[in-house]
Parts: C-alpha cells; sequence; structure tokens
C-alpha cells in the first residue's frame, strides 16, 4: 500500500479509532454541533466496528493447535479463546473492548439519525440515514452472534441476545434487558431492508470505507443466509454479482512476484483490488497473535485442512501457498499487517491498526454458493465453487464430483488404507454438521462440506469459521501438546461467549452454564 493511501485510510477513520469506550463511559454529546449535513457524514466515519471478533474468536476454532512448549503460553487472551473460557478483560483484543466498541459504535449511528430528523430528515441527508441504519444492523449483527447463540428458527425466540439501542446512549447505568436472538435478528432485517435504497454511493470521497450499494448488498447477502432465508440471500447475492460469469475473484497470482509478506498485505487491502467491496481500519494487535502466540495456525492444520489441504481442485491451491512463519509453529498467510499511527512523536507511541474486508466478491460468491445448495440448486452451487476454485488455480468440479470428494462411507469391511483415509476426512474436512436446521444426508450434506471447506481457505484468521461451527453444529476438539484432548460438544454453551464481567456488574443478565 502506498503511504499516501495508508494514512488516507487511517486518517479517514481517525474518528472511529478512539471509539472504544468501555460501557459505562459517557459519550460524547454533540447534538448541539450536528446542524448540518456536512457535520453528520463527517460523523459517520465513526460509525463503523474499530474491533472485530477475529482476535477471540480465531483461536476458539478448529483452524489452531497448540505448538508447544517451545512458545511461551503467556497471552492471557490467546490462551482464554483455545480452551473457551470466558475473557478475563485483560487483553486488547478481547470480549471487553469488542462489547465496549459495539455499544459506543451503535450509539453514534442513532446519534447521526437522531440529529437527521432534528433537522426535518432532509433529502440531502437521505443518504447518510441509510448508511446511519446499515452502520448499526451491521455492528449489531456482529454483536449477537458473539455474545448470542447462532441464530435458528427453534430455539433463537427464547435465546438470549444482545441490547438493541435505537436512541443515542450518553450514559448506561441502568440493567438493559436483553432480546431474543430472533428479536434482534427481525430488527437488524428491518435496518437493512430501510436503509439500503436510501445509499447514494456518489455522497462518499472515499467509497471503499463505507457502505456502498454493492457492500450494503454484500452484509445483506451474509445476514440473510444466517437468518435462514436462503432465497433472500441469494437474491442480493445475485444483485452484487450479477447473473452471468462471475468477475473479479481476487486474482492472487499477481502477488507471485511480491517478495515479502508487508508487499503482499499491500496488495491485498488495496482500495483499487477489484474485489475488495468494504475496508474496515480496526484498532488491533491481532497481527502479533498470528505470528508468535502458543496457540495458532500451523503446518499440520495448513496440510490437512486449510491453505495446503486437497479438495475437488486438485491437490493444493498453489496461489496460497505463500505463508510466512513456522510449519512448527506459527503459519499464516499475510492478508493482514499491523499499521502503526504515532500519536507521540517524541515517545515513539501510538495506536495499532489492522486493515479488515468484512465484504470482498469472493466471499459473497461463496455465500451464493451455500444459499444454493440449501435451495437444492446443487449445479448452481457447483458452478460457484468451480469459478471460486478456477480462480486460485483449481480445477473445475461437477456437483457430482464435488460430493464424492467428500462423501464419508466407514465400512468395516474395507481395506485399512481406505478406512484409515474415511476416517481421516471424517476428522478433518467432513465433520459431521448438526445444524438446527433441516439438511439432507448424501448431495446436500456433501456439497455444504465443499462450501465450508473452501470457506474456511478463503476466510483463514478471519475468526468467521468461529459462526460456521456455531450455525452448523459443528464437534470440534483441541489436542494439547502433551497430548490430552478438549472437545466443544454440539450444545455447548461456550459456543454464546459469556458476557464480560464489567457489563454483568451493571445487571445485564449473564449467559447460563458458565
Amino acid at each position: 500500500m502506498k503511504r499516501l493511501y495508508r494514512m488516507a485510510g487511517l486518517c479517514l477513520l481517525a474518528g472511529a479509532l478512539g471509539s472504544c469506550n468501555r460501557y459505562l463511559d459517557t459519550m460524547p454529546d454533540t447534538r448541539t454541533e450536528l446542524n448540518r449535513a456536512d457535520k453528520i457524514e463527517r460523523l459517520l466515519v465513526s460509525a463503523y466496528p474499530t474491533l472485530l471478533p477475529m482476535g477471540f474468536t480465531e483461536n476458539r476454532t478448529d483452524n489452531v493447535e497448540d505448538n508447544g512448549r517451545l512458545f511461551e503460553d503467556s497471552h492471557i487472551g490467546n490462551h482464554e479463546a483455545f480452551f473457551w473460557e470466558p475473557s478475563s478483560g485483560t487483553a486488547w483484543d478481547d470480549e471487553t473492548n469488542f462489547w465496549s466498541t459495539c455499544y459506543s459504535i451503535v450509539g453514534t449511528a442513532n446519534q447521526a439519525l437522531k440529529s437527521i430528523e432534528e433537522l426535518g430528515n432532509p433529502k440531502e441527508l437521505e443518504s447518510a440515514r441509510g448508511e446511519a441504519l446499515l452502520c448499526r444492523a451491521y455492528t449489531n449483527f456482529i454483536w449477537v452472534n458473539v455474545f448470542g447463540q447462532a441464530y435458528n428458527g427453534r430455539t433463537s425466540d427464547k435465546d438470549l441476545g444482545i441490547p438493541y439501542f435505537t436512541k443515542p446512549e450518553t450514559k448506561l447505568e441502568r440493567a438493559v434487558p436483553r432480546l431474543s436472538v430472533a428479536k434482534v435478528y427481525e430488527l437488524i432485517a428491518k435496518d437493512i431492508e430501510e436503509g439500503i435504497p436510501l445509499i447514494n454511493d456518489d455522497r462518499y470521497s472515499k467509497p471503499i470505507f463505507h457502505f456502498t450499494t454493492r457492500a450494503a448488498k454484500a452484509f445483506a447477502t451474509q445476514f440473510y443466509l444466517y437468518y435462514e432465508k436462503w432465497d433472500k440471500a441469494k437474491q442480493y447475492a445475485d444483485e452484487v454479482l450479477g447473473t452471468g460469469a462471475v468477475s473479479n475473484l481476487r486474482d492472487m497470482s499477481k502477488y507471485d512476484k511480491l517478495t515479502n509478506a508487508d508487499e503482499i498485505c499491500n496488495a491485498y487491502i488495496r482500495d483499487d483490488e477489484p474485489a475488495n467491496l468494504m475496508l474496515i481500519v480496526t484498532r488491533s494487535l491481532w497481527i502479533r497473535a498470528l505470528t508468535s502466540y502458543r496457540y495458532a495456525h500451523n503446518g499440520h492444520v495448513a496440510s490437512t485442512q486449510t491453505y495446503r489441504s486437497p479438495g475437488p481442485w486438485g491437490g493444493y491451491f498453489p496461489v496460497y501457498d505463500r505463508l510466512f512463519g513456522s510449519n512448527n509453529g506459527a503459519l499464516y498467510y499475510p492478508k493482514y499487517r499491523e499499521l502503526f499511527e504515532i500519536t507521540d512523536v517524541v515517545a515513539r507511541t501510538g495506536q495499532p491498526h489492522v486493515v479488515a474486508l468484512p465484504f470482498t466478491v469472493d466471499r459473497v460468491l461463496l455465500w451464493r454458493a451455500e444459499a444454493r445448495v440449501m435451495l437444492s440448486d446443487f449445479d448452481g452451487a457447483a458452478s460457484d465453487l468451480s469459478a471460486w476454485y478456477v480462480s486460485k488455480k483449481g480445477q473445475a468440479a461437477t456437483a457430482q464430483q464435488i460430493s464424492d470428494y467428500y462423501n464419508v462411507v466407514i465400512n468395516p469391511t474395507d481395506p485399512d488404507d481406505v478406512r484409515e483415509a474415511m476416517i481421516r476426512k471424517q476428522e478433518t474436512v467432513s465433520k459431521p454438521l448438526h445444524p438446527k436446521f433441516d439438511i439432507a444426508a448424501g448431495m446436500q450434506t456433501n456439497m455444504m462440506h465443499a462450501v465450508l471447506h473452501a470457506r474456511r481457505i478463503l476466510s483463514m484468521h478471519d475468526g468467521t469459521r468461529w459462526d460456521d461451527i456455531k450455525r452448523y453444529g459443528i464437534e470440534i476438539t483441541h489436542k494439547l501438546y502433551t497430548g490430552e484432548t478438549m472437545t466443544l460438544k454440539t450444545d455447548d454453551h461456550r459456543r454464546a461467549l459469556q458476557i464480560p464481567a464489567s457489563i454483568r456488574s451493571v445487571g445485564v443478565e449473564p449467559n447460563p452454564g458458565y
């Protein structure tokens, strides 16, 4: 990334970088100042999350292993996530800071909405209103997915979600009730449907950092997929991708001539990369966790389940075999880097930032493939998967070929090597699925394994594998270097993270089971 772009990105979100207030902190009361359209539009720069869950959800997944005593077990957040423990509230990228960030960001969006209303909802602020609604919806979406169980049509009307604020909060001194997960999703859907038609991309000076129409529809695709509304998810995906051949998937072969991790990352997060639909600049130490902590992605996981794993596409994706780190320890693909913003030149201190990519063309394609599987459009899903395979220098495959690859049949009369291969597959890329929605055995389940495998590779280090583990009821095991194992069962209460202690102390209801 050019220095000009890096600084522009940081400056653009400068207002957001200081928004990680604690839950009880007083939010700035800017109502008397927000009396012009340009002021409200500037406020919305700080209505995007400045901390995402990846710093504490990725290490809860099956993407990581214990790399042994050669690495110090000194980072409390890394340890707590791997052992599925509640946060102690002492790490930078942790649940406490995340809750506080979401609370603050929702408050900013609500302040913008209130100010627009006080100005009489003028036409020139129509797009700003749409952006504020989408920022509120997105923040609540990632918030409820962390602290609530995965949405499902069977239990979400009873499962605890989060508070859903629709008015500015200046100070919270009361025990705000948590709505059900179902109710939170209902309110998110309302904000999305109201917000998208209002967006006007021409209002943005730097569109890549905002909810443009395409980014908003990409978010709607993900949301309705999680909401089990497969038709709507596909509808929005089609509006982002079109219904013909998909263009602008990430061409990673152009990174081949780049020689170091920083160069690859700079190319990955460029604002003019056609695959990128929206960038978010976060305040995070996440990249340090990828490179040096004991519990991390490693060569064994890469070879059997992620970057170097075989699939219907062939042996492995060569474009992803640009891994940095150590095969015996933390191994990562450099799509993230730390951008350090110096705030005190003399002391050389400042704020660490990581640029995240919540919405890309590749993500939307795999979300559509998932929707198509659930709609029993297996040929359509195979077409989407094949487009992704080929874009990563793999080979295309038919629905039957894909299904056959992920099919697991363990027959006691088979030769030992055949049975062992089936068991390995069941323990890696074809882990049993136990969602709280209906999915048929055979073709539909196997095609879903294909989607989950591809997305696992695409979303490595993003923390969103945790969402799929929750949504599909996937049982995972963490094996310690000593040989001991720990298993997170399908119905384990720890799939909904515990409400931080500082939040519970003001009377917010905790999650049960802890």
